[in-house]
Formats: C-alpha cells, sequence, structure tokens
C-alpha cells in the first residue's frame, strides 16, 4: 500500500497512515478554502486502501469542523459503509475532547446511520 502522510496546516489536519496497525489518523482543524481539492486524494487512496482488502481502522480526532468539512467526512464515511456493508473490514474511532461538547455531539451524530464498527474515544 502507498503510504499517506499529509503534514497539518492551519486550515487542514495532518492525515496519516500508520501500515503498521493499517491506521489511518486524522488529527486537528478542518476549514480548507477549497474541501474538494483537499479530500480527493485522501478518498482516492482509501478507495486504493480499500480495494487492496486492507483491514482499515479510521481514527478521526478532529479540534473542528465546518460545515464543508462534516460533508466531507460523511463522505469519507459512506465509503467506509459501503465497504463493510459488502463484507470489507474497517472501524472507526471518533477521538474528542471531553471539553468540546460541540465535537462530542458531531462523533455521535457521525455514527448515529452506521452499522459499521464505530465507537466513541474521549481524550484525557
Amino acid at each position: 500500500m502507498n503510504p499517506l502522510a499529509i503534514t497539518p496546516s492551519d486550515t487542514t489536519p495532518a492525515v496519516v497512515f500508520d501500515p503498521a496497525s493499517d491506521t489511518l489518523r486524522f488529527s486537528g482543524e478542518s476549514y480548507p478554502e477549497n474541501v474538494s481539492a483537499f479530500y480527493e486524494p485522501v478518498f482516492t487512496w482509501v478507495k486504493a486502501a480499500l480495494a487492496e482488502k486492507i483491514p482499515l481502522k479510521v481514527v478521526l480526532a478532529f479540534g473542528y469542523l465546518n460545515t464543508s468539512s462534516t460533508k466531507a467526512v460523511l463522505d469519507l464515511l459512506m465509503i467506509l459503509e459501503d465497504h463493510h456493508r459488502a463484507g470489507g473490514r474497517v472501524q472507526v474511532e471518533w477521538h474528542y475532547n471531553p471539553a468540546l461538547e460541540v465535537m462530542q455531539e458531531a462523533g455521535e451524530e457521525f455514527g448515529e446511520d452506521l452499522s459499521l464498527p464505530y465507537r466513541l474515544v474521549p481524550l484525557s
């Protein structure tokens, strides 16, 4: 599998794949000026990883998401959900700071309609 390592900026999260644990981690804030330009290469990478039957674990640890980024995360979750429903192995963890109630609520809402393994993880 090709490596994936996107360095965070002031408006975009870090996106890093750890091949030792098959974990794709998003961390930081997401409010890029052009959401499609940022997330499309990530979606392409995810689809390629899933096609290789990697048992992918996705960790979402955002401090902030704007509306456009929320839509991108939903699109990502739908890609993962479709893969799961087709028999693929995937799991998602939503990591959140308990002091940021809005991020906990966002994680709860994202997980409501998913059948794939999904859990909320409060950061200590």
